[in-house]
């Protein structure tokens, strides 16, 4: 079992002990303390003091003691329990096993066999304290950077330093490598903390409604505008808005942009008024700059305003030793969405997780974790639940033969061509339209045409 460590040691787990007293009550006790255990006998089965471990001696009746585990259980799911006896049938163990009893303690195993599975019980009750601690830490530091490697160390002490600033700052990365998480740090850490965070996908709108998206409309601006509409710029005021996928704005509004970073003031559309704001931007761009800049499909001049603080983050593969303790935020956070038991990982699991070069970087390490999650079928993620591209990097897709017919015509070509390049982008149409060699207008009507027979 891969445990989670934590720095600071959570205090010793409490074991209950709970039925007949006796020798065998005597020996359990001192034998639950040498292993590690504080020790409290109770007449009562339920915890009441955060206990661990609940041991359960057996009297005449076994079938009574498992009835007294499944109320307990009931009240603490995450409550481990041994059950203790001098003899116990086939039957009787295997229903202890199906009521979720961690092990049963029989008198001929012997005191070496006790010592064991009390010394297991203590390292799975030492590690779901672990647990504990993490999901209070998630709770705590919900999307907060994490940065054990030293090229995302790097990145924090750049943030750092540029973030109590007003400079706008450029982040430059991979798809995936978690560019928002970083603006949002950002944001967090400057004299804005207590402002508005706001965030566009320039990418994800259509470039006739990006415009208005920013900078707000008047009611009667064009079709459709029935009201008056607040843009992001001035919903941001005295805070921060995050541009993500700049690259993939058009050049239209990057004029607009760049007269509002150089005099902080726009005016909303269909309006000759104009609205001054405060608001520090924070942009990302999924590809370089420079060679849209020397193709004339990024302004130089845009490019110089926000290119003042540059940020390069890593993608994954560069920073593997974070990919444990992102891979135990994702598992924690989501069992807990999911309502699901799994806790740990099994052998090999982070091990394979490191080897892998993680394309689609974090993004893909978080649906990697989800589809396990779902999949696994014990309180551990195991080998087995890992998509197979994980597990096997080197296994390549068999050739496949075109999506369309032999006989298909020109427009049925296109549109498969057209789907699998928006495919290829993301879902981005500005790049997919710059990749196709056609205006994205042109993308937008040819995607609303109705596909052919």
């Amino acid at each position: 079992m891969t445990l989670i460590p934590q720095t600071n040691p959570p205090p010793t787990p409490l074991a209950l002990l709970h039925g007949e007293s006796g020798e065998r009550m005597d020996a359990l006790e001192t034998l639950a303390g040498q292993c590690g255990f504080r020790t409290r006998r109770s007449n009562d089965p339920l915890p009441q003091n955060g206990e661990a471990l609940l041991i359960l001696v057996a009297g005449p009746d076994p079938a009574e003691t498992l009835d007294r585990w499944q109320v307990a259980r009931a009240r603490c799911p995450r409550l481990l329990g041994l059950v203790a006896g001098q003899t116990l049938d086939a039957p009787r163990v295997a229903c202890a096993y199906r009521k979720g009893i961690l092990d049963v303690l029989l008198d001929e195993d012997g005191t070496d066999a006790w010592r064991e599975r009390l010394e297991y019980a203590l390292l799975l009750a030492e590690h779901e304290q672990r647990l504990q601690g993490l999901r209070l830490n998630i709770a705590q530091q919900e999307g907060a950077p994490v940065a054990i490697s030293p090229a995302m160390a790097r990145v924090i002490r750049q943030i750092e330093q540029v973030a109590p600033t007003p400079l706008p700052v450029l982040l430059n990365g991979e798809t995936g490598t978690g560019k928002g998480v970083l603006a949002r740090h950002i944001h967090a850490r400057s004299l804005r903390a207590s402002g508005p965070f706001l965030a566009v996908n320039c990418g994800a709108i259509a470039p006739s409604l990006l415009e208005s998206e920013l900078f707000g409309h008047e009611k009667g601006a064009f079709t459709g505008a029935h009201a008056r509409r607040i843009g992001l710029l001035e919903a941001a005021d005295g805070g921060t808005l995050f541009l993500d996928e700049i690259n993939s704005a058009p050049i239209e509004l990057q004029v607009r942009l760049l007269r509002f970073i150089q005099e902080k003031r726009f005016m909303r559309v269909g309006n000759t008024q104009d609205i001054e704001v405060d608001v520090r931007l924070i942009c990302a761009s999924n590809q370089p700059l420079q060679p849209l800049v020397d193709t004339r499909q990024f302004r130089e001049d845009l490019f110089y305003r926000i290119n003042v603080f540059p940020i390069d983050v890593p993608p994954l593969r560069q920073r593997r030793e974070d990919i444990p303790p992102l891979a135990a935020q994702i598992l924690i956070r989501h069992a807990q969405l999911l309502d699901k038991t799994v806790n740990a990982c099994g052998p090999g699991v982070l091990d394979t997780l490191r080897r892998h070069d993680w394309p689609g970087n974090v993004r893909e390490l978080e649906n990697a974790i989800l589809r396990a999650l779902v999949i696994a079928s014990s309180e551990r993620i195991e080998l087995r639940d890992l998509p197979p591209e994980i597990l096997h990097p080197t296994r390549r897709v068999e050739a496949r033969t075109a999506p369309w017919r032999g006989d298909a015509s020109l427009a049925e070509v296109e549109h498969h061509w057209i789907r699998h390049t928006l495919e290829q982008c993301g879902g981005n149409r500005t790049q997919a339209a710059r990749r196709l060699g056609i205006d994205p207008s042109t993308l937008w009507r040819k995607l609303r045409e109705r596909p052919p027979v």
